[in-house]
């Protein structure tokens, strides 16, 4: 018989887990874009903005991870539970924060060169 849950688990880690791969592929190709459109601002802001996709992409690496270990049946590995939800919320907080922020400074340079 089917254990439907543990079904549901898997495909949600695997979801979890293409995601975040794909975060840290788009943040690679970020950061490889040198093609300088104007005066560059646009390609200095990819860069600054890959690294908040990193952070969010190990996120939901740790993300998964926590799922894995919630479901798991060896009790030495829940002890890491905690440590995990602690790094997948910072890294979570960073990558946002420097995403909102390199935006931001994007924008008021595209803003400033506009006028």
């Amino acid at each position: 018989m089917i254990d439907f849950d543990k079904l549901l688990t898997i495909l949600i880690e695997a979801g979890a887990l293409i995601a975040g791969l794909a975060g840290i592929v788009a943040a690679v190709i970020m950061t490889k874009v040198t093609k300088k459109f104007g005066t560059g601002i646009i390609a200095n802001g990819f860069k600054n903005i890959s690294s908040g996709v990193l952070f969010i992409a190990i996120g939901i690496l740790l993300d998964a991870a926590e799922s894995y270990l919630q479901l798991s049946s060896y009790d030495q590995l829940k002890q890491f539970i905690t440590p995990v939800v602690l790094a997948k919320f910072l890294f979570f907080v960073i990558g946002t924060y420097i995403i909102v922020i390199g935006s931001k400074r994007t924008g008021d340079k595209l803003e400033a060169i506009t006028k």
